[in-house]
């Protein structure tokens, strides 16, 4: 399949939205279905993630037959709009379960009409629109195309985009969708990959690549920030305060501006001449132990599979909210089904989502005058969840991916430093203002009901302090994250609080100090991504080379390159030996043999033939990288295999094409 790197933006947000509104209309459709009360917007917005997530859990049991195909796509969509348009129609006649019950005992016109609740959906409008335009300045980064090379914007991208990208584009070779890693020739797919496919059937319906990954950016975090609008509502009960939870995640840092104001001190420059050359990142200082990292960042930009991770998640735990103090709830099994879909979307989201029902089950059991109610339901979802993502689980448990990431450690990455600093250091005030309102639940007027529902997502930020759920400490945060995103709503309503107080000290001095002090580093970190012409993923060649390579290789071949996140496979969508040894560690397997494989490979020695068979080697690439690491010892490929492809900087050689001529070029190694 031919795709396009780059293209016209207007076609492309005109083909994304017909995407997005054909597989809303089934996820609205559904979201009527959902008894209880909720705010139109909380509906338009379920309806959307949970149609976008349907559309690509369908179109991915498709692809596993019969690959990523336009025509297939196109039927998926059509498929959808015909049962959306059935089940609203069943919907309008049968009011038991029509517009009128859902959306509460208002009629329809009635609810939007409704004072209080109408304030709420017209600033979920406006929180929504604002997060689309800054998001679609943000994203316009992600991917940043100069005279044919390949950069982007974001160091924290840096590392792992080419990484998505070699997903994106081997999910368009054609034939049967191949779960197989891209990076570690041999093992199967394990990383949540159902973001990076979404993407991919969006440039099957001919939409370029950084557009496949821009406007999925831009729509779904955009949608993550308005859930936790209303999540905030839901749980503070007051309108500004759930505003301001989105703009604290978005700015989010901690103390990192203290040593800003000591680097602009020492700086011979002006204060704005210094603010155009911001030295280093304030939310992520190794040498001080800062890794906090901006969420928009660590999370929204670079993190791909929390695209359908933090909206599904926050959707997840908008149900049960709804169903918290119901005398007898409902959609237990509907909530269980959507977690157990999360592991190959992301897995850390399902993971959280589990212990946090976990939590929730053993509650409701020391909760005696709610546990005939509530007991059966936190079972029902947990086995719903558990049985869901029972063949995904099996699946990822099938490779060689270790479960020991999951182990004891103290302090998440302090350290040994002292934890109330490190945790200071991180994330400035946001501990103590928690505290605080926390304290003052009954002064900001905060429900019992609320803080109960708070208690299992605290119990995160104890049990993230006590265990490390991946291979690398810093991917803890994963989890941690959605106690951050839970516990914004209370820290935004004492802010509020003090913004509203009639004493000056205040609302004049202690609201602007202490927000001031929240979001300070978040703005200069973010400032910081702006004064680069981006990181250089691929240059001009290397990316002409890889669709090259795309076009006169079979989509099963694999290459042999230095090990590195960067090669220029991941624009082909072709697996290599091994790609970015931190990835692969990070994914619970053993990178050292490889290397060392790799190694023996491209010097020549002895083992050589035996690893090129043990790896299936078909091409071998030679360019500067690997001329940099194995000097002259390469030079032995020209004289043994026939020269394939070649630019200004780079050979590849042809080790197989069939069976036989693999076996003679063994033997000829062996020699």
């Amino acid at each position: 399949m031919d795709i396009l790197y780059t293209g016209p933006l207007g076609a492309a947000w005109l083909k994304f939205t017909l995407i997005a509104l054909a597989a809303f209309s089934l996820g609205f459709a559904l979201s009527l279905r959902l008894r209880g009360v909720f705010f139109l917007g909380e509906r338009l917005l379920l309806g959307l993630v949970f149609g976008l997530a349907i559309f690509t859990a369908i179109n991915f049991l498709a692809a596993l037959l019969f690959g990523v195909h336009t025509n297939a796509v196109i039927a998926v969509l059509a498929i959808m709009l015909v049962i959306a348009v059935l089940l609203l129609r069943a919907s309008t006649s049968a009011p038991s379960v029509g517009l009128n019950l859902s959306l509460g005992k208002k009629s329809f016109g009635q609810r939007l009409t409704h004072a209080g609740r109408s304030k709420v959906d017209l600033l979920g409008v406006a929180v929504f629109a604002s997060s689309m335009l800054i998001f679609s300045a943000l994203a316009s980064r992600l991917l940043i195309w100069q005279n044919g090379a390949l950069a982007t914007g974001y160091l924290d991208a840096w590392g792992d985009l080419p990484l998505h990208l070699s997903l994106i584009t081997s999910f368009l070779n054609e034939g049967a969708l191949p779960l197989r890693s891209t990076i570690l020739a041999g093992e199967p797919l394990t990383y949540p990959f159902l973001s990076d496919f979404f993407s991919a059937t969006l440039m099957a319906l001919g939409m370029p690549l950084d557009h496949a990954i821009e406007l999925p950016t831009i729509l779904l975090n955009s949608v993550t920030l308005t859930l936790l609008y209303y999540l905030g509502y839901r749980l503070v009960r007051h309108r500004g305060a759930a505003t301001l939870a989105p703009a604290l995640l978005l700015l989010a840092g901690g103390l990192g501006f203290l040593w800003f104001l000591s680097d602009l001190y020492y700086a011979p420059k002006s204060l704005w001449e210094f603010l155009q050359h911001l030295p280093r990142r304030y939310t992520n200082i190794g040498e001080l132990k800062i890794h906090w990292v901006n969420p928009v960042l660590a999370h929204l930009l670079p993190q791909r599979s929390f695209l359908f991770g933090f909206p599904l998640g926050l959707a997840v735990i908008l149900l049960w909210w709804n169903q918290a103090q119901s005398k007898r709830p409902r959609h237990a099994a509907i909530a269980g089904i959507i977690t157990g879909a999360l592991p190959l979307f992301h897995m850390h989201t399902f993971m959280t989502l589990m212990m946090a029902g976990a939590m929730f089950g053993l509650l409701a059991l020391f909760r005696r005058e709610a546990r005939n109610a509530r007991v059966p339901y936190w079972l029902v979802f947990g086995a719903t969840a558990l049985l869901a993502a029972a063949p995904a689980i099996i699946y990822l448990l099938s490779s060689q991916v270790s479960v020991r990431s999951i182990r004891w450690h103290v302090g998440w990455m302090a350290e040994g430093e002292n934890w109330l600093w490190f945790w200071l250091k991180n994330l400035s005030v946001f501990i103590p203002l928690l505290l605080v309102a926390l304290a003052s639940s009954k002064l900001l007027r905060l429900r019992k009901r609320a803080l109960h529902f708070y208690l299992p997502f605290g119990a995160l930020f104890v049990i993230c302090n006590l265990f490390l759920f991946s291979v690398f400490a810093y991917d803890t945060n994963k989890v941690l994250i959605f106690w951050f995103l839970l516990s914004l709503p209370f820290v935004a309503r004492l802010l509020v609080a003090l913004y509203q107080s009639t004493s000056w000290w205040l609302h004049g001095f202690a609201f602007r100090a202490l927000l001031l002090a929240l979001i300070f580093s978040g703005g200069l970190n973010l400032l910081h991504e702006f004064q680069n012409g981006g990181w250089p993923e691929l240059t001009a060649e290397e990316a002409q080379l890889a669709q090259q390579l795309r076009k006169e290789t079979p989509a099963h071949a694999t290459f042999l390159t230095a090990p590195m996140h960067n090669n220029l496979l991941t624009l082909a969508g072709r697996g290599v030996v091994l790609g970015y040894p931190g990835h692969v560690i990070s994914h619970g397997l053993d990178a050292a043999p490889i290397e060392q494989a790799i190694a023996a490979m491209f010097s020549g020695d002895s083992s050589a033939a035996r690893h090129l068979r043990e790896h299936e080697v078909a091409y071998i690439v030679l360019g500067p990288n690997e001329r940099q690491r194995y000097g002259d010892k390469t030079a032995w490929l020209a004289q043994r295999f026939p020269l394939f492809m070649q630019s200004e900087n780079y050979r590849v050689y042809k080790v197989e094409a069939l069976g036989a001529e693999m076996s003679a070029v063994v033997k000829q190694v062996s020699e």
